[in-house]
């Protein structure tokens, strides 16, 4: 009995493992980042956060989003931004925690 809920316990938590690695489309270093800036730089590409912006793991909030030490590797989604804007992350993972 023991081992059987051993096996399914297990199996659970692994699951979400492999899909966490999978969810998201962009990876980077960030190269740049304020505390007050509504702006991250990774792989020296500027996009646009704000508080909407979802971070899974830990991450202090700044002024205007998420604050996300230089030379973190993260994963990240983004969208389109408006004319000229550059894009806005929707969604950041903190890779090397």
């Amino acid at each position: 009995m023991f081992k059987k809920n051993y096996l399914t316990i297990l199996s659970v938590l692994l699951i979400p493992m492999s899909v966490f690695a999978q969810t998201f489309s962009q990876s980077g270093t960030v190269t740049d980042s304020s505390l007050s800036s509504d702006r991250l730089v990774i792989s020296n590409q500027e996009y646009l956060i704000d508080h909407n912006t979802v971070v899974h793991g830990l991450a202090p909030q700044g002024e205007k989003g998420p604050i996300v030490n230089e030379d973190t590797a993260i994963g990240f989604n983004t969208s389109r931004g408006a004319d000229g804007e550059p894009p806005y992350i929707t969604e950041i993972w903190l890779l090397n925690e």
